[in-house]
This record gives C-alpha cells, structure tokens and sequence, in this order.
C-alpha cells in the first residue's frame, strides 16, 4: 500500500446509528444474555482501592447472585455496597469479527447475605449444588441488584440500533 492509499475501513466502525432498542426488546436481550452466561468480575472499592474478582453468578430476573468466599471483596462490599459487575461473551476473545464483541456494565448495590439469613437458600439453590453442602460452607451469598445496566453489541449496528444500550432500573 503507498503512502497516500488509505486502507478500507469496515462500514460497522463508521456506520452513525443512535437509535435505542424498545425498552421491552432491551430488557429481553439483557436477560438472555445474563441468563446465558456463568462467570462475571466483580469489582469493589475501598478507601478508594478498586478490586476486580473473577467470580462465577447465577441470576433471577436482573439481579445477579455470586457465592462469596471470605475475602477482601466481602469487606468492601460491607464497607461500600457500590459495585460494578462485567460480564462479556468468551467467543469474542479470540474472534477476529467486530460484530461478536458483545457484553455488560453493570453498576448497582450489593447485599450480603449470611447462612442465617432470609434469601440465603433461594440464592444458594441457584448454583444447583447439594442443599447440604450450604451448612458447611463459610462464606456468604452476594446479591447485585442493578441500577443501570449497559449493553455494548457491535451486531446492533447490523440491526440499524446504536451498539451501546441503557437500562435504567424505573424505581430509582
């Protein structure tokens, strides 16, 4: 290629699309995809030192629960219950196609709930372990219950919508 040849770029990278999916077809896509995936990060803060933690979650409805293992996150979320969740489709990692980069941003508040505590069986069951196995363990349920949810999917711009999507939970 000269100097003065420009390579072709992909139409998806300068293809201008703002338009928002129908807050009922967003909600169905947001769902779909939690519901499809296993493992998320979860990141905490405290005194301003944020955290990231690989953590695997199981979801009912938009709220997400994660089985916390005694840790520092634990004692952030006590701290600072303002998490971020993360949680992206694994195929577009080594995919070399724009349109399967596809994931969510999450901010919301976390709760933790201990053995003793109202919910703590319904979140446990989620994990689809052994109800005997909940006596024994030691650490606490972690539930997310998201303020704003952002999507991020390159193949909405095929659809003519913008690839960035938000999903603001009605009773803020």
């Amino acid at each position: 290629m000269s100097e003065h040849e420009q390579p072709d770029v992909p139409e998806i990278f300068t293809k201008q699309v703002v338009r928002q999916l129908p807050p009922e077809e967003l909600e169905t896509r947001i769902l779909s995809f939690l519901s499809s995936r296993r493992l998320c990060v979860l990141s905490t803060c405290r005194e301003n030192v944020p955290r990231s933690t690989p953590i695997l979650f199981r979801t009912k409805g938009f709220s997400l629960y994660m089985a916390g293992e005694p840790g520092q996150k634990l004692g952030n979320i006590k701290l600072n219950p303002r998490v971020s969740v993360a949680v992206f489709d694994p195929k577009s990692e080594f995919s070399e196609d724009i349109l399967d980069i596809t994931g969510l941003q999450i901010t919301g508040q976390a709760r933790l709930i201990g053995k003793d505590e109202s919910g703590f069986m319904d979140a446990f069951r989620l994990f689809n372990r052994p109800e005997a196995w909940a006596a024994h363990w030691f650490g606490m349920m972690i539930e997310v219950v998201p303020d704003r949810i952002e999507m991020l999917s390159m193949a909405l711009k095929s659809e003519n919508y913008a690839a960035r999507q938000i999903w603001t939970r009605l009773d803020l």
